[in-house]
This record gives C-alpha cells, structure tokens and sequence, in this order.
C-alpha cells in the first residue's frame, strides 16, 4: 500500500511536462543526456562501453561500466552517496574525468555500489525486502570494493594494481576496506580521494546539522512504515525532481544543493540541473544516511552504532563500536579538497591527512568557494582537478612519485 501511494504521487506532477515546459527552456541536448543511462551516454560521444556483473560475497550483485581499453593500466572510478557510474562522465568527454583517462590510454571501469539503480540485484533478497537495504558505507568497504577490485585485476592481464578514484562516499569506503582489509592495499597503485568524507567534527551544513538532531527518530520512523530505501521509490523520486527542477524550479533546486555543499555559484551552472537530477538521487540505503549521521561530532570514524547494546555486542563484541585503523590505509593516497566543502571541512581532511601513513599529494584547492560537488560539476574541473590526477597518475606510473 505504502509503494502504491508513492507511485501515485508521481501522477500528480506529471502535468509539469506542460505546466512547466514554457516557463524555462531547457536545452534539447542537456535533456537527452539526462535521459540516458550511463553505456548509452558513453556511447552517444564515441566511446566504446561495457556492462559487467560483479558478484559480492555477501550476495549483492554489482554492475560495473568500463570503457575499455585492452592493455591499459585498469583504473577503478567510485561514486559518492546516492550517485552512479555517470558520475565520472557526466559533462562530457571535455570535461569528465572518465572520458579523459581513456583519451589517456588507461583502462576505466565506473563502479554502481549496491542498492543504487545499475546494482539492485541480490541472490537472496528482493528489493522490497528489509534485509536488502540492511547496508551502509561499511559493507561498500567490506564487500563491494573488495570484489570490484578483484574482478577488475581478473580481466587486466599483466597488472596486479589498479588506480583508484573515489569521490565522497567513494572514498569513506575505500578507507573502511583498507582499514579492515590491509591486504588489499597491495592491490592499489595509487588512491586519489576527491572530497574525501571520514571526519565529521567540523561539518557546517546547516540542512545537515538541523536533520542530525532528529536522525534517530526519523530513521526508526521510516522502519515502522517500511522504508529503507533513500528516498523511497526511487526511481519515482527521480522523475519527479527532475521534472520540477527542469522546468520550474532550476534557481530553487541549485540554492538547495549548494545550501548542502556551499555555495559556490561561479563555478556551478544551474542550466545542469536537469542532468543532474535526471540522474540523482540514484538510490542508497536509510542506515547509509544513519551511518554518516552518527560521525558527526562524534569524535572520530567509527563503526555503525546499533540501535542496542546487545546488537552491538553481537557485531562489534563491545557495548559501542569501534574506531576503524586508518593506519591500515598504507598505499599511496592523494588528497584534495576545498575551503567551502561544507561536508569534507578543512580541519576534518587535515586530521585524516595526519594520520594517513602514505600521503603523496595533499592539494586544498586555493579557491575559497571551492565546495563538494564542483569536484565533479564545477566548470573548470578539468584543469583544476582532473588534469592535476592524471598528471599525478602518470608520475606514479612512471615511477616518480
């Protein structure tokens, strides 16, 4: 029932394809690319794509986009919380780190960690099921990264490493697998953490902090009527604000995301909310919300607190989690990040950076505005971010770094 009614909301805004289409010109161009998925959109600029399987050990079954360039240097690309694959092509192949890593010659695989639209596949669990959604960062950590890198190094004859870029949430579970699977490090040549989100103490969203103080009840509200999916029905979700931030609202939808990430609107184009939201939110679990909730002003980086104590010492064998060991996390690690980023704060990253083993490149990017999102949308990401990762790619390649 409780499906049914999100289904039917859709319905009611389905009138903004008229209402609204005369009240903002979006361009034709801008709406295809919204509308695509991730190989179709490779594929309308060129690039050959790639849809692989990956199976997790836990059951979930991921899909991977690859561009692929046989004999390349494989590197391995992961998105940040309710976001995809398209992440890393999203603004095409001028721009896109994607794109330019394959114009480079490497070989690129585009992760979908579970629960997001590309890996809503489970051996035993369907999607409607509560044990489908029981995952947060942790088990990303745990079980997804582990078995992409696998699968990725299967198929990558000659190489025993890979590159790895993660951007937010891609890089919280990159650390929590190095921290619980040190052998794995062996297995990375280089990870490049763009905005990387470990800890929170200094976090200064407004939204962010105002929803924390009520997590917990609203996370408990949301089991007792069903809901572990963020936001649930998805993909209704998804045709919804795209329709509203396309054709009415762009000024409202990009004052509300930069609220979130600080504001930074030089280097942000409102005329890309439609592509943005024709591809986000792309799905994630409400424990992903709740896990990241719990860092904040916690103190450190810790793992899921659970709503007993038995529950606790169940799974952690204590009456409260324990801190992950970033010591663990001894590969090499680039880090960037920016004064505005109101998730990944200055002082947060800083800490993280002291106590990092191996860090090889620590770039705070000059611009004040500089915040979380423009690492992937900003307008000059290219030169500012992307080049500065594959230059360092090369380096490490080459044996310089």
């Amino acid at each position: 029932m409780l499906r049914s009614w999100w289904g039917s909301l859709i319905c009611l805004f389905i009138f903004c394809d008229t209402a609204f289409g005369d009240l903002i010109k979006v361009d034709k161009n801008i709406l295809e690319d919204a509308s695509l998925n991730t190989p179709d959109l490779i594929r309308k600029y060129g690039y050959p794509a790639e849809t692989h399987k990956i199976q997790a050990k836990d059951g979930f079954v991921l899909t991977a986009h690859r561009i692929p360039r046989p004999g390349g240097q494989p590197v391995l690309l992961v998105h940040g919380l309710g976001d995809s694959s398209v992440t890393f092509v999203i603004l095409g192949p001028q721009r896109s780190l994607g794109y330019l890593l394959s114009d480079q010659g490497y070989d690129v695989w585009l992760l979908n960690t579970r629960g997001n639209r590309y890996s809503r596949k489970h051996k035993r669990y369907h999607r409607y099921q509560p044990q489908f959604w029981n995952f947060s960062f942790h088990e990303l950590g745990m079980y997804d990264l582990p078995a992409a890198i696998d699968y990725v190094l299967a198929r990558s004859k000659g190489f025993d490493q890979l590159h790895y870029v993660g951007h937010s949430q891609g890089t919280t579970s990159f650390f929590v697998m190095g921290s619980e699977k040190p052998a794995y490090m062996k297995k990375i040549k280089l990870m490049q953490a763009l905005a990387p989100v470990v800890y929170w103490d200094y976090i200064d969203s407004p939204i962010l902090l105002t929803f924390v103080k009520y997590l917990r009840p609203l996370v408990s509200f949301a089991r007792t009527f069903g809901i572990y999916e963020l936001p649930p029905e998805n993909e209704v979700w998804r045709s919804l604000i795209q329709k509203i931030c396309s054709f009415a609202f762009q000024n409202t939808c990009t004052y509300f995301i930069m609220e979130i990430m600080g504001v930074d609107y030089a280097q942000f184009n409102s005329t890309l909310i439609p592509l943005l939201t024709g591809h986000t939110p792309s799905g994630t679990s409400v424990k992903s919300l709740d896990h990241y909730g719990q860092q904040i002003h916690s103190g450190g980086f810790f793992k899921y607190n659970h709503y007993s104590t038995w529950e606790n010492r169940r799974n952690h064998g204590a009456d409260n989690p324990p801190q992950y060991k970033l010591t663990n996390v001894d590969c090499k690690v680039a880090l960037y990040y920016g004064k505005n980023d109101r998730l990944a704060s200055v002082k947060d990253v800083v800490r993280l950076r002291d106590i990092l083993p191996n860090v090889v490149l620590d770039y705070l990017y000059p611009d004040p505005l500089y915040n979380h999102i423009i690492f992937i949308l900003g307008k000059d990401v290219k030169t500012a971010i992307n080049d500065r990762v594959i230059e360092l790619m090369r380096k490490v390649d080459n044996g310089e770094v």
